[in-house]
């Protein structure tokens, strides 16, 4: 497009929307002209290093193993398929969990040392500080709250990312719908599931430019 059409355009949907203000339908107009807000990535990942993620649970803050697996296998697939990771160079997060199941309580194995062992030169580390389904016990509202880091496991100092040592927050906060409460223990699972899964996609979005704030309905839909 010409910039003499692009201005014609833009003068139109301008009109169109002046025309439609009484209306109060200006908004689809106005994304016409500028497209969803995107937030970009926090930090970026090298894609030629190869990766694993690692999620951390030393606050027995999941009440099952799966769901560190769940948050894990969900960002790495969502950065494999955003391209900010090459498939050939991310190393299945299956692999760090096995390799930690049988280690001694009180003695976790140290995390670049973790990377190494699964062959990863790189591993974003996830802990979490808050999982549930209730921040109450009686109102139903499932939460999380983690703590995310990029960890070298060839150089020093090992941490990349971010400055503070604790790591970076990332909060989840799911929709709710009516009826969305658990009426039984298979319902609070499968509850729980779906908040696992957004935990992995908040974590996959600090490493790559995503729409701000995604539509309610994208998340219910999916439940």
């Amino acid at each position: 497009m010409t910039p003499l059409a692009r201005i014609a355009l833009f003068s139109l949907l301008l009109l169109l929307a002046s025309n439609l203000t009484a209306c109060n339908i200006v908004g689809p107009a106005v994304v016409l002209v500028h497209g969803p807000e995107k937030t970009d990535a926090q930090f970026k990942l090298d894609p030629k290093r190869t990766t694993v993620f690692f999620v951390d649970d030393r606050g027995n803050k999941l009440d099952r193993r799966a769901l560190r697996s769940t948050i894990a296998t969900t960002a790495q697939t969502i950065l494999m398929k955003e391209r900010v990771l090459d498939e050939r160079k991310v190393i299945d997060a299956a692999s760090a969990l096995m390799l930690v199941s049988n280690e001694p309580a009180g003695e976790p194995m140290d995390i670049a040392t973790l990377g190494r062992s699964v062959e990863a030169e790189v591993v974003v580390y996830i802990t979490i500080d808050r999982f549930g389904l209730s921040p109450d016990g009686a109102t139903y509202q499932p939460s999380a709250t983690m703590r995310v880091k990029v960890i070298d496991c060839i150089n020093t100092p090992a941490r990349i990312w971010p400055e503070e040592p604790e790591g970076k927050a990332v909060s989840v906060s799911m929709p709710q719908r009516q009826g969305d409460a658990p009426r039984n223990a298979g319902d609070a699972m499968r509850a729980q599931d779906r908040l696992a899964e957004e935990c992995g996609r908040a974590v996959a979005e600090v490493f790559y430019r995503h729409t701000t704030q995604r539509r309610v309905s994208e998340i219910n839909n999916r439940n």
